[in-house]
């Protein structure tokens, strides 16, 4: 027996006097840096507070020490996800007491790489059936529904094989999704993301040069207070 359901999803969103950002992409995208680099731009005429997922609470650095590093295989991929969600029920009320006090909160990923990511740790996911990704996506979206949405969710947009050359590359990327197997999935992932919620999805060219992103970002960032 199938069913048809239809329903409406919105997110929570910001009413604070702060904001809060978030940049989004595939494995060596460049996030990392670029949060780097805008922390020390804005941090001159703002007050600036910078997080990632995993977060370094005790949950995040379970994830990062235990998951990501590959060392504890007993956990199931599929499973992994619900770790991240707790990682960031806890991070929630910290965000949201800086938001109320003005700061402008960075983020390196948060829910939206929950979506990317946990589509491709389903092991057989048919891509090609978008109404399978869709399932799947909405699921592990159905977690986060009453988090808070941020006001700017930004895209790092490089292709796979400049993703892969960056890893290649470079030493610190070491962790399980670190492959080009994994990035292949978690692109699609993305692209789910962006087709489906694309007034929710800022892209940008991550392959262009380290200042001409940042100074992108930071108009967009101008922009919100317009």
């Amino acid at each position: 027996m199938k069913y048809h359901v239809v329903f409406d999803l919105d997110f929570k969103r910001n009413t604070y006097p702060g904001k809060f950002i978030v940049l989004e992409g595939i494995e060596a995208s460049g996030k990392t840096t670029q949060v780097k680099l805008l922390n020390e731009m804005l941090s001159k005429t703002q007050v600036v507070f910078v997080t990632k997922n995993p977060t370094d609470n005790e949950i995040g650095a379970y994830i990062r020490n235990e998951i990501l590093s590959g060392k504890n295989k007993n956990v199931p991929p599929v499973a992994y996800q619900y770790l991240f969600a707790a990682d960031r029920v806890a991070q929630q009320v910290d965000l949201i007491e800086r938001l109320k006090k003005g700061e402008t909160i960075i983020s390196d990923r948060y829910f939206w790489s929950s979506v990317a990511y946990g589509i491709a740790d389903r092991e057989g996911t048919n891509y090609t059936n978008w109404e399978e990704v869709s399932m799947t996506a909405l699921h592990l979206l159905s977690t986060y529904h009453q988090f808070l949405l941020p006001d700017l969710s930004i895209y790092l947009d490089v292709s796979l094989d400049e993703s892969l050359r960056r890893i290649s590359g470079s030493a610190k990327h070491t962790e399980i999704y670190d492959n080009h197997k994994a990035n292949i999935k978690i692109k699609k992932g993305y692209d789910w993301i962006r087709k489906t919620f694309p007034k929710e999805i800022t892209v940008l060219n991550g392959e262009k040069p380290l200042d001409e992103i940042t100074k992108e970002i930071v108009e967009l960032i101008g922009n919100l207070n317009t």
